[in-house]
């Protein structure tokens, strides 16, 4: 699993975080997150959600994953769950001739490469005033 997008940790457990005309919402797809006040959002199978506040966040942050190939940093721009790629994106001009990559929108490239030949690496990015946390 790719992990991307905003994530908190409520009651010592990661959550996807989401947002809605600004309130906050826990999203899991643990049924027995129900016992914890978690809802069922109609129409959608074991998606739960819950409504916090920032105050009753432990932690907030940002996941950005990436990958180093021959020493260029590559943001992850998605995955192909049926051909089991990672489509990765840079705009550093550096890797064209060095990296076989193709040409993705203005100044950038795009390479996909099976997930089970690349290592990722994520960066954590704190959110919602819990930037003072890590220093």
């Amino acid at each position: 699993m790719i992990r991307k997008g905003r994530f908190a940790v409520w009651r010592n457990k990661e959550f996807e975080l989401v947002s809605y005309q600004r309130q906050y919402y826990l999203q899991s797809s643990n049924p027995l997150d129900l016992e914890n006040g978690f809802v069922g959002i109609s129409g959608y199978k074991q998606v739960f959600i819950k409504s916090v506040s920032v105050r009753e966040l432990e932690d907030a942050y940002e996941i950005v994953p990436y990958a180093m190939i021959a020493g260029h940093r590559f943001a992850v721009e998605g995955y192909n769950e049926n051909t089991r790629k990672v489509a990765l994106v840079t705009n550093n001009p550096f890797v064209k001739g060095k990296i076989d990559v193709h040409a993705y929108g203005k100044f950038e490239y795009i390479i996909e490469i099976p997930l089970d030949e690349i290592q990722l690496e994520e960066d954590r990015v704190p959110i919602l005033g819990f930037e003072g946390l890590y220093t």
